[in-house]
């Protein structure tokens, strides 16, 4: 593999922004919607072809192929908080991409985490309250390269090689990257130095069957980075930086929004104040 010369500073910069670097941790200081690997759970598919649960599938490219095993390699680790209006069907809310939970997840409504409140407050509120918010969840996004040996649903053979993917990870799904990949490699290192064998671990509960990612990182032989590899974390950067920048936009909007109806609100306030004054005037 030809490694590609970048200085040191450029590489913490990206590291940086791609949340890619081994020492930053949560809480401390458009490839946005790339192709997603999720774990198929479904028995069979619209022509009636069974497939096999548990097995690794690619959502948004042209063809659908299962593979019991992968490798990958990371490149980014952001968070995201999304708010699903099932009655319409529809995102009705999102935050800016954040690399970890030190940054103000500022959303599309001018509020933060979509309205959703910290974990501590959420923890101490009444079922019904909580209900209110059960449309909006944090997702643990992971951008990186896929790769592997897969069979259609007739049994033709697809082989994956590179093909950038997110794995948008929440529920019992969410952890496993942070205690299984980023808490194994070593300190000091970036999350693309070292690719994992990805594999799914069944879970049932009475008539419930799920499934989660589990990862087997190689820390035995690190990987370097070539110019292919380079251009990809930087384009993912730049598609993060605009989905950001979008957010931001409608943030600002929606602050502004609320603050001409406050406004309006106190307008209206005022002209009652003065006509009761007036009536006031009157009486006396």
């Amino acid at each position: 593999m030809n490694k590609t010369k970048l200085d040191s500073a450029a590489i913490a910069e990206l590291a940086s922004q791609m949340g890619a670097n081994s020492n930053t941790k949560p809480g401390n200081s458009n490839v946005s919607r790339l192709p997603q690997l999720v774990i198929n759970s479904q028995v069979d598919d619209d022509d009636g072809n069974s497939l096999p649960r548990g097995h690794f599938t690619i959502k948004g490219v042209d063809t659908n192929a299962f593979a019991e095993t992968v490798t990958f390699r990371p490149l980014s680790h952001h968070f995201q908080y999304l708010e699903w209006d099932n009655v319409n069907n529809r995102m009705s809310c999102k935050s800016k991409i954040i690399s970890n939970f030190g940054e103000e997840p500022i959303d599309t409504r001018g509020t933060v985490r979509c309205g959703k409140p910290i974990s501590s407050q959420l923890r101490d509120m009444a079922p019904e309250q909580k209900e209110k918010f059960a449309g909006i969840t944090c997702f643990r996004q992971v951008r990186g390269l896929v790769s592997g040996t897969a069979k259609t649903a007739t049994g033709d053979e697809v082989t994956w090689d590179n093909i950038p993917v997110i794995l948008m990870l929440k529920g019992t799904n969410f952890n496993p990257f942070d205690d299984e990949y980023l808490k194994v490699i070593p300190k000091g290192r970036n999350i693309w130095d070292f690719q994992a064998k990805l594999s799914s671990k069944r879970h049932k509960n009475g008539s419930v069957t799920w499934f989660t990612f589990q990862f087997a990182p190689d820390l035995k032989n690190p990987l370097g980075l070539d110019e292919k590899v380079v251009e990809t974390i930087k384009v993912i950067a730049e598609s993060i930086k605009s989905e950001n920048a979008r957010v931001k936009k409608a943030y600002d909007l929606a602050l502004s929004n609320q603050q001409m109806d406050q406004q309006a609100i106190d307008a209206l306030n005022n002209s009652l104040d003065d006509d009761l004054d007036d009536g006031l005037d009157q009486v006396a």
